[in-house]
């Protein structure tokens, strides 16, 4: 029985649907307690289910999973307790089952269950389309090899012939006839290779955004509200495996808050935690896209990888950030406690600054000597006074061709 019919059908929030329909006889007082009693029990029960159906919630094309659990959590509180409906702020409370928005609720619950059917369907085709490109490349290699087997195998077959006549000429001829031959299947292989893996590429490109998705409720700080330490480990990884497939450069920042060992001496945590949630807030603001992951490192640290970008662009978007810190108003103190005067010798409001240290996905690195060689960086902005941006060993610190963000 839905929720809708056991509350007497239509919902009277309007002021403009009939009455209920009138029980058939007056009844005893103890079943109007029985049929409160079953009320309470249904609204528990969907209560329940609502935040169940919310704390799963996870990103669509239509909207991300926050949002998701925000609405839902607003629902329930409208179904249970007759609270406003999400983004309806102007709605008064309803004293009543009967004046809460049942439609509203399962036209709400019917679109999103239906936009998760269709990301999920979306997510499934692109997993198949690439692993049948894998197969259909696989294949063609396959092909191609044994050919390229058979030709080698044709001219050496000659070449011994030749060395058999004792022939000079022969041999010459045939030895340079099966470098030439060489020569061009290694090309060929070379060119092949190349353009299966911008086949690849392309394919994966879609697909390896929604693999990298770092933003999961289980993987958030929750101090700052970035990606974890852990989402870091996941994310660094998948991002070395798909620059060696899709060649496309990649870049890491590691960024320290300066001083911050002083503020909390100096002002106390919650003035430190303060300090970290503006920088998260300024990090959040300034890498958007999807494919970047920003994340809290640990402690006072805090690390961005940067896809599709080169260490010229990464500069300049570590320098952004740091000049937009550098802006920042002095951290807010508490006031003192009531009734004590203010101390005109107290120290004056901490300035948020930050060193940064960039590194470019080399050839060859791991994660530990990617995150060395960005950590070197870092600590090189250190000794050189703080508040500034170094490039790892090898940079170039010109800027590429700058990159839509």
């Amino acid at each position: 029985m839905s929720v809708l019919s056991f509350f007497g059908g239509k919902s009277a929030r309007n002021g403009n649907s009939a009455p209920p329909t009138p029980a058939p006889a007056a009844p005893e007082p103890e079943d109007n307690s029985a049929i409160s009693k079953e009320t309470g029990i249904v609204l528990d029960a969907l209560g329940g289910l609502l935040q169940t159906y919310g704390k799963y919630a996870f990103d669509t094309d239509f909207r991300n999973g926050d949002d998701i659990r925000r609405l839902v959590h607003g629902w329930m509180l409208h179904a249970t307790m007759g609270s406003p409906r999400p983004d309806h702020p102007a709605d008064r409370p309803s004293a009543g089952v009967f004046y809460r928005d049942w439609k509203g609720l399962s036209q709400f619950v019917g679109e999103t269950r239906r936009d998760e059917s269709k990301y999920v369907t979306r997510a499934l085709d692109d997993m198949r389309s690439v692993v049948w490109a894998f197969v259909a490349a696989i294949h063609q290699v396959v092909v191609e090899e044994h050919e390229e087997s058979r030709i080698a195998g044709d001219h050496l077959g000659r070449m011994r012939v030749a060395v058999d006549s004792n022939s000079t000429d022969l041999i010459k001829r045939e030895a340079l006839a099966v470098v030439s031959v060489m020569e061009q299947l290694m090309a060929h292989r070379k060119e092949r290779q190349r353009q299966q893996f911008a086949v690849l590429a392309d394919k994966l490109k879609n697909l390896g955004r929604e693999l990298e998705d770092a933003r999961r409720e289980s993987a958030l700080d929750p101090l700052t509200g970035l990606a974890n330490r852990k989402a870091f480990d996941e994310y660094i990884s998948r991002s070395i495996e798909l620059h060696s497939l899709l060649g496309q450069p990649a870049s890491l920042m590691m960024i320290d808050v300066d001083n911050f060992k002083g503020i909390n001496d100096q002002f106390g945590h919650p003035a430190g935690d303060t300090a970290l949630r503006q920088v998260a807030n300024v990090l959040s603001k300034t890498f958007l896209r999807r494919v970047d992951l920003v994340c809290r490192y640990g402690g006072d640290e805090f690390a961005v990888i940067l896809q599709e970008t080169a260490i010229g662009n990464a500069q300049l978007l570590a320098e952004r950030l740091r000049r937009q810190v550098q802006e920042l108003r002095p951290i807010e103190l508490p006031p003192p406690p009531a009734g004590e005067p203010v101390d005109p010798d107290a120290p004056a409001a901490p300035q948020l600054t930050l060193s940064i240290g960039v590194a470019e996905l080399a050839v060859g690195d791991d994660a530990t000597a990617w995150v060395k060689r960005a950590d070197g960086a870092l600590y090189q902005s250190k000794r050189a006074g703080r508040d500034t941006v170094s490039a790892a060993p090898g940079a170039t610190g010109v800027a590429a061709p700058a990159v839509a963000r």
